[in-house]
């Protein structure tokens, strides 16, 4: 399973990244077909703090307005890119390392659901990349579609 994450690893290194939260899971639009749907907890982290994080959303903190998590996450890393990306091979925790110094950690933590799952191209190949309940990954490689094809890589059709 290193050759995916390794694979992963190196692709995402300067994509930029685009955050959607949807009604149970979280996207991380990568760019260039690359793609982490998040169902774990996550945190955007500074030098210095947590900046933000998922259980933020919604949250009113005293403020006049609920945290809007996705709008404050797409603020903090509009003009970022990634510059490493690095997998726990035990945990399968993901730390995503931006160029304007934040960080992104995806935290697996439940020892039976799986945390998150990456779809990403690397070598001409489209793959697919699990964190496992209880850490680990699983991984596999899907036919990248044709020109004119209707196939969805992520899903597999």
């Amino acid at each position: 399973m290193d050759d995916y994450a390794l694979a992963f690893e190196a692709a995402v290194a300067g994509c930029a990244c685009r955050v959607e939260r949807r009604d149970s899971d979280w996207v991380f639009d990568l760019g260039r077909g690359g793609r982490l749907t998040v169902r774990s907890h996550w945190r955007l982290v500074s030098a210095d703090r947590i900046t933000l994080t998922d259980d933020d959303d919604e949250q009113l903190f005293g403020l006049p307005e609920p945290v809007n998590a996705e709008a404050v996450a797409n603020e903090l890393i509009a003009k970022a890119t990634v510059s490493q990306a690095v997998i726990d091979r035990v945990t399968a925790d993901l730390r995503l390392q931006f160029s304007n110094g934040l960080r992104l950690d995806l935290i697996n933590n439940s020892s039976g659901y799986e945390a998150w799952q990456a779809s990403f191209g690397y070598g001409g190949d489209a793959l697919c990349l699990v964190a496992l309940g209880g850490g680990g990954l699983t991984g596999w490689s899907h036919a990248r579609p044709s020109a004119g094809s209707d196939s969805d890589p992520e899903s597999g059709t």
